[in-house]
């Protein structure tokens, strides 16, 4: 809960505690290191928002703790090895706060059902350079066997990431368990190994392409609040052609970004009918994009027996949009062209910034 809370006692005899919330105590900067001693029945623990640095020892003999939450812990960028002697968790939250590595030893957490991870974008720290798993060591994720939700936030510019996710794409495909996933791939081939269709996700966020972090801090907060709102969103970043496996991912979101494409004249292009499950679309800086559907394209689509979509149209071109902004577009012309009455005529929002 929030307080004041600044300082902790030094060992507090709580014998039959089971969860303990420390989060949002911006002036908590150390926990004393026997004050987990006398906590054994400690199952939740939320340090969350505070300017800790450094994790006791005491902590990692807790040995009933379930579930650990240190998100958003800025000055705490280092994951102790000593993590894997908590044999029972199943949930590790380390979201916003961004580490330098993932220790081998996460690999030890067998029961581990749910992580999120964040990492420090600096892309040559620890000389990790010629390094080329510095970031998640390869064969850590693979052995968490009962994961059910991972998030992997990193800055789209980190090097040491660039160089992981080919292997880190193989060890997260073989969890069978998994249904909840936030991953950037670089390029689409990251995407098209990573083979999600053959897994039973339902839900997503998957970015993909290369972009700068400076250039997404001028997307406004509350178009990623909108997008936020869809359980399985696509970002599509600086694409260059139509890509089988983004339109195959496509098929399944219920959320659209697409984000300066260098080469697509209209949203069409994708396929209208891979897009009939979309509530969201958001397009920005697509400089070739003059209109964005072109009623031809269904009309083709509706009559061709090699549409990619395992969705049938029910009359309707987007007929299940109901947001759609398009803002920074400048060779945009109209929003429709040729045949479209039926066209997105269920959006609640149709923007043009």
């Amino acid at each position: 809960m929030q307080s004041e809370v600044t300082e902790l006692p030094e060992s507090p005899r709580c014998p039959i505690l089971k969860a303990l919330y420390l989060h949002r105590n911006c002036k908590l900067r150390t926990i004393p290191i026997s004050f987990f001693e006398y906590m054994p029945a400690l199952q939740v623990l939320n340090f969350s928002r505070t300017r800790i640095k450094t994790l006791p020892d005491s902590l990692f003999r807790l040995c009933y703790l379930k579930r650990l939450f240190r998100n958003h812990c800025e000055l705490l960028t280092f994951l102790s090895p000593k993590i894997g002697e908590l044999k029972q968790l199943e949930v590790l939250d380390l979201h916003g706060t961004e580490i330098l590595k993932l220790p081998n030893e996460v690999g030890q957490l067998t029961n581990l059902t749910c992580l999120e991870l964040s990492f420090y974008s600096d892309s040559n720290s620890e000389g990790d350079k010629g390094k080329s798993n510095a970031l998640i060591p390869e064969g850590t994720i693979s052995a968490l066997s009962q994961l059910e939700e991972l998030s992997i936030d990193v800055d789209p510019e980190n090097e040491r990431w660039e160089r992981a996710v080919g292997a880190s794409v193989n060890d997260i495909r073989g969890l069978k368990m998994l249904n909840t996933a936030k991953l950037y791939f670089p390029y689409v081939e990251h995407l098209m190994n990573f083979n999600w269709y053959s897994t039973p996700i339902e839900r997503f966020e998957f970015t993909v392409g290369r972009h700068a972090k400076r250039i997404m801090s001028r997307f406004p907060q509350d178009l990623q609040y909108e997008l936020e709102q869809w359980d399985r969103c696509l970002k599509y970043m600086n694409g260059v052609g139509i890509p089988f496996d983004i339109k195959k991912v496509l098929q399944h979101s219920t959320a659209f970004f697409l984000d300066r494409h260098v080469t697509a004249p209209k949203l069409s292009e994708f396929g209208i009918g891979n897009m009939q499950q979309l509530k969201c679309c958001i397009i920005g800086e697509c400089n070739e994009i003059d209109y964005v559907l072109d009623g031809c394209d269904f009309s083709e689509e509706e009559s061709s027996s090699e549409i990619l979509s395992e969705y049938s149209f029910d009359g309707h071109s987007l007929g299940s949009l109901e947001f759609f902004h398009i803002y920074y577009m400048k060779s945009l012309r109209g929003i429709f062209t040729g045949p479209y009455t039926k066209c997105t005529q269920n959006a609640r929002v149709i923007s043009n910034a």
